[in-house]
């Protein structure tokens, strides 16, 4: 398998450096484009006429292909950049997809989880907006109550049978 390194600053800082040598390019050919395309025969004979005919031929071929090359050369120009733009797109989704581990980030989305869960089954608690903590010091202080609730009931003598279940009739 072969390995493709792309920097995409450099491919744009090349397809930069490439136009700019198009445009020098397009400036160049259109400085010889007419002396070229339209050369006067050196004298009045006919061999000059045709031989300064041949060369305007000669130079309109090479403007024709001078064209198809200045095209071309745009197209890859275009090309290039659209392809730096692809990969640092596709970069950044990479970059944004392998974050780093983050625990608070785990505690939002499970706190999240349950919240949402409580209140789409007990939606009169109004939990929206609870943060984490809130809700941790929440279960805290009901632990607390519950386990004082069963050591009394547990181990202290006659508190189920003398406190416990007269309070409750």
């Amino acid at each position: 398998m072969s390995g493709v390194i792309a920097t995409p600053e450099l491919m744009v800082e090349a397809a930069t450096d490439l136009a700019a040598i198009g445009q020098n390019l397009n400036a160049a050919h259109m400085t010889a484009a007419a002396p070229t395309v339209e050369m006067l025969p050196a004298a009045a004979d006919e061999v000059s006429t045709s031989v300064a005919d041949l060369l305007s031929r000669y130079g309109q071929e090479y403007q024709e292909l001078a064209q198809q090359a200045a095209a071309f050369h745009e197209q890859f120009v275009q090309q290039l950049t659209a392809s730096a733009d692809a990969y640092a797109r596709a970069e950044a989704a990479n970059a944004a997809s392998l974050r780093p581990f983050d625990a608070q980030y785990v505690v939002d989305q499970v706190t999240g989880s349950v919240l949402g869960w409580l209140d789409f089954f007990f939606p009169q608690l109004n939990l929206r907006g609870v943060s984490f903590e809130t809700m941790l010091y929440g279960l805290l202080f009901w632990a607390f109550i519950v386990g004082a609730v069963a050591f009394f009931i547990l181990f202290v003598p006659g508190f189920f049978t003398d406190f416990f279940l007269p309070s409750l009739f």
